[in-house]
């Protein structure tokens, strides 16, 4: 077995057993008000995405992975609250090992994401135990929430969560 593919199976299992126990986890909203230090997000072009360029919006940052089910699940709905929000950016930045995985899953299907891409170990230092999670950021880039499981965003407990970041 490679060392990548054995890199591979090992984030694998993490996230799936991390999913497992962030599911039963209600979404966390942070005890005071800071500005969040994100793990380093990029474009598909290697440029920084910064999210203080973002400030005046709502900022929806979601983790996921081209191998996640629960992942692949949620990014339609995240697409959809998107394109009915004109105050909210939602980037999915996705932790695949491979670029070109997380560019083949995501190519011409969410119109309304920015597609970002960012290391697994980086994010799982931040404290995602599974993917997707998910971080909520006001206008001026203050925390809001962590959502460390799928979530229906276009939904009544999507809404939930971005009310509190108005």
């Amino acid at each position: 077995m490679t060392d990548r593919v054995r890199s591979s199976v090992r984030a694998l299992v993490l996230a799936a057993v991390g999913g497992l126990l962030a599911s039963a986890l209600p979404a966390r909203v942070p005890p005071k008000v800071t500005r969040t230090v994100l793990p380093p997000i990029v474009s598909a072009d290697g440029s920084p995405l910064s999210v203080d360029a973002l400030r005046g919006k709502i900022v929806l940052v979601n983790f996921w992975a081209s191998w996640c089910g629960p992942c692949r699940k949620e990014l339609p709905s995240l697409d959809r609250l998107a394109a009915k929000r004109s105050d909210l950016v939602v980037i999915a930045a996705s932790v695949d090992a491979d670029r070109d995985d997380g560019i083949r899953a995501f190519a011409g299907r969410y119109p309304h994401l920015r597609l970002g891409f960012s290391a697994l170990p980086a994010v799982q230092r931040f404290g995602a135990l599974g993917m997707p999670y998910s971080v909520v950021l006001d206008r001026n880039g203050h925390e809001k929430a962590r959502v460390p499981h799928a979530l229906a965003w276009d939904g009544p407990d999507g809404a939930a969560l971005l009310f509190r970041a108005r």
